[in-house]
């Protein structure tokens, strides 16, 4: 019952977080929220797309869906990927809230993978 607990904790948090980067990302796109620090657009946009992959990693985790691991997996990877080449390639151009918003979701689905992987019964190693 525990577990159980914990999955549909961790599947509010992922959905949340897709959807906050959805709502803040689509007003910067849309030009209805312009911000005070230099905004990368492919980065913008990239927030969109994994708000959207969030929210489905959300209902995935949600269900315990056998992909749950893998999906939770790859988000919280991705977000790493990012965070890094945001701190190599781009760290003359991008602002400290999109490094501070990058580290967050980074621990954040390493967290939310670490929930998802001790508590179901799905094996994450690919077949």
């Amino acid at each position: 019952m525990k577990n159980i607990v914990y999955i549909k904790i961790a599947a509010v948090v992922a959905a949340g977080i897709g959807l906050m980067a959805i709502v803040i990302g689509s007003k910067v796109l849309m030009g209805v929220f312009t911000p005070d620090y230099h905004v990368i657009p492919w980065l913008v946009k990239y927030n969109v797309i994994m708000g959207i992959i969030s929210i489905i990693a959300g209902v995935v985790i949600w269900l315990n869906h056998r992909f749950c691991v893998k999906l939770t997996a790859f988000v919280a990877l991705t977000h790493i990927s990012v965070l890094i080449l945001l701190l190599t390639v781009f760290v003359s151009v991008v602002a400290d809230h999109s490094i501070k918003a990058m580290i967050f979701r980074s621990v954040t689905w390493v967290v939310l993978f670490v929930i998802v992987l001790r508590k179901t019964n799905h094996n994450p190693v690919i077949t």
